[in-house]
């Protein structure tokens, strides 16, 4: 493949990729919506059901989020009774942020939709595409991750 050729295809790539990151922004906001909440709400919905031991510091340190927004968004989850905040079972001093599961299975119906859709659609790879495809998401979400630090360090100074 000529540099020229694979410079197109980077690029071509990169531009598929921006705009399913973007689809599935809107999907999520969508969903939040439904459940009466924001994106954000959402994302740290989802770091709670995944952190046993997540802490208001670790939610604003993973999504570049300040302190009062954090409070704020813990509040809002709170009071629809997606989240309990309770005392950490290895350091009474910690406060701790933990998924009820109170609206798990109405969450699980809603995303079991565009689940059996992407199903679908991983079934036409067979299995070395697939761990390639593994790979590649895995590496792209450290990088933004990294990049997501970066910024909110750099926000900070």
């Amino acid at each position: 493949m000529s540099t020229e050729n694979r410079s197109e295809l980077i690029t071509s790539l990169m531009k598929a990729m921006r705009d399913q990151a973007g689809r599935g922004l809107m999907l999520h906001g969508a969903i939040a919506e439904r459940f009466g909440l924001n994106f954000t709400d959402l994302k740290c919905l989802d770091l709670a059901r995944h952190e046993k031991e997540l802490t208001a510091g670790r939610i604003a340190a993973a999504t570049g989020l300040s302190t009062s927004a954090v409070t704020a968004v813990l509040d809002r989850l709170e009071r629809r009774g997606f989240i309990e905040r309770r005392r950490s079972t290895t350091d009474r001093r910690k406060v701790v942020v933990a998924a009820t599961g109170q609206h798990d299975a109405e969450m699980q119906e809603v995303f079991a939709g565009f689940g059996g859709m992407v199903t679908d659609i991983l079934d036409h790879y067979d299995d070395e595409r697939l761990a390639f495809l593994l790979e590649v998401t895995h590496r792209l979400t450290r990088a933004a991750h990294e990049a997501t630090e970066r910024l909110a360090d750099d926000g900070k100074s």
